[in-house]
């Protein structure tokens, strides 16, 4: 096997840079084929060198590509394979190695966030495990793209991007607390966002939500650094599920917050859950969006998501038999 390896040395306030150091050591040590490839900015980017990968190796057997990064990293590499043609054909296998803030996406497939324990999975692995991801086409802006985690509009996607707008945030980061930056902006956005219309439709099927507040579509349990949002999804499973939550008074507004932070909120009695591979969203109003904690912007909503699948070379840990050291 030969190992494409892109590294973002930046994930987790500098803890991508501490990490390729152990990594390197253990491949080197095992002697094993590998071509490291360093983020550096836009131009040379996880998705710059993941599409220029795909264009020249996808469809070859004997090659991998190992992120190590975080989700934000992660999102990058697989929409660049899937920009390259050869690569949305034949789309080349990832093993990942996170070590972001959130590390949501390794939660959803188990998998460790101890580096060399991450190696050893992907070490460990014989064939791919084809997983479930999202897919989005926004009709308003004629965009597509793929999440791994979630696709969300209004109050989580105006937390990330106060969040990533905070001063906190990177010590936070340094200090491995980086879910509290999180935590800490959700209160003021709790208390300036306001409810907007949405309009679901699954099938044949319409509802309409006049006071939305948490509209979040989900391919695994996780999101916002190992908070349960979607409990009963499996990366493993053909299905998405979208979360929507409308705004009440204050008191039932706090206690829908309350659910969140307990992981509750999914199964409560404020929470509306459509669950399906195709399911179609819109709103009458300019709304901030996230897709796997990286930001959309503000935007009118036109989007239609449905399931794809993409290949993972690495054993989720219940399936994992043996250690390299």
């Amino acid at each position: 096997m030969h190992y494409s390896i892109i590294i973002n040395p930046a994930a987790g306030s500098g803890r991508g840079k501490n990490t390729w150091s152990k990594i390197k050591v253990a491949l080197d040590a095992a002697q094993l084929d590998y071509t490291p490839m360093f983020t550096k900015d836009a131009k040379e980017g996880a998705t710059y060198f993941a599409k220029r990968l795909a264009d020249r190796r996808a469809g070859d057997n004997n090659e991998i590509l190992i992120v190590v990064g975080g989700d934000g990293t992660l999102h990058e590499v697989v929409n660049g394979v899937l920009q390259s043609s050869n690569g949305k054909e034949h789309p080349l296998p990832i093993g990942y190695i996170p070590c972001g803030t959130g590390n949501d996406f390794a939660r959803g497939f188990r998998i460790s966030t101890n580096p060399l324990t991450a190696l050893n999975q992907i070490l460990d692995a014989t064939t791919p495990e084809v997983v479930t991801i999202g897919h989005y086409h926004d009709a308003i802006k004629g965009e597509d793209g793929y999440f791994l985690n979630n696709l969300g509009i209004g109050f989580d996607a105006a937390v990330v991007s106060r969040t990533n707008a905070s001063k906190s945030k990177r010590r936070l980061n340094r200090l491995h607390l980086g879910s509290l930056s999180y935590i800490s902006q959700a209160m003021g956005v709790l208390y300036d966002q306001a409810p907007f219309t949405l309009m679901v439709q699954k099938e044949r099927d319409r509802q309409l939500f006049p006071n939305a507040f948490i509209v979040v579509a989900s391919n695994h349990p996780f999101i916002g650094g190992g908070r349960k949002i979607a409990p009963d999804r499996d990366v493993e499973e053909p299905k998405l599920e979208l979360l929507v939550v409308e705004r009440h008074n204050w008191l039932i507004t706090f206690w829908t917050m309350w659910l969140f932070l307990r992981e509750r909120l999914a199964r409560s009695r404020f929470a509306h859950r459509f669950v399906g591979t195709r399911l179609h969203y819109t709103t009458s109003s300019l709304e901030f969006g996230q897709m796997d904690g990286e930001e959309m912007g503000n935007r009118f909503v036109d989007i239609e998501l449905s399931t794809a699948t993409y290949p993972f070379w690495q054993l989720r840990q219940s399936k994992q038999k043996k250690k390299v050291k």
